[in-house]
């Protein structure tokens, strides 16, 4: 199963798109179709803001704060939204207008709208994605005692290089080109910590 199957499943269990609907005021039928569109749509964009060092760094840290291991639909019941909207502004950064104004034309709602639950579900999104990498990473321990590129080496049988591709076999059958599957963000975030 890979991470994005995972995350999507998370958040459309009917015990979070519940929360969720009671948090917003939104019908469950359209947040379950709004969460299957955009959740691949943040996974994509995470993707793209950790190419950089910097960035991938820098969620990182994100990653770091949201640590949360209550199950998802009291993290979306008890979620800051605050905190999510800065969450969702970091993570589409100068196309969010444009990104939420297509979630709402796909989804028949309005942007406050998108925006409400988005900001709902991004807590309990970085505390699972946290989740998913701490994972990872023990994971990757657990296969040898040496540095990460030795870690990798075992985990993949040699290699460090490619690492986001590699961890496609490890999340659900390979890299897709634009890392909707969520496999190249972890091979991303392992990567940093090098």
């Amino acid at each position: 199963m890979s991470l994005l199957s995972t995350l999507l499943g998370g958040l459309s269990d009917d015990n979070a798109v519940n929360a969720t609907s009671q948090k917003t005021g939104i019908s469950k039928d359209i947040i379950g179709g709004l969460i299957s569109a955009a959740v691949p749509l943040l996974i994509k964009k995470l993707t793209s803001n950790a190419q950089s060092q910097q960035g991938a760094s820098s969620l990182l840290g994100a990653l770091s704060q949201h640590t949360d291991t209550a199950n998802i639909a009291e993290q979306i019941a008890n979620a800051d939204t605050q905190d999510g909207a800065a969450i969702i502004g970091h993570i589409l950064g100068s196309e969010q207008g444009a990104d939420i104004a297509q979630l709402a034309q796909q989804s028949g709602i309005s942007e406050n709208q998108v925006s409400s639950v988005l900001s709902s579900i991004a807590p309990a999104l970085m505390s699972s994605l946290s989740a998913a990498n701490t994972a990872n990473v023990q994971q990757a321990t657990q296969q040898s005692s040496g540095g990460l590129g030795s870690i990798l080496g075992g985990l993949f049988g040699g290699s460090s290089s490619g690492a986001g591709s590699l961890l496609g076999s490890l999340f659900g059958g390979g890299k897709q080109d634009d890392g909707d599957d969520g496999s190249e963000l972890l091979g991303l975030l392992m990567n940093s910590m090098k």
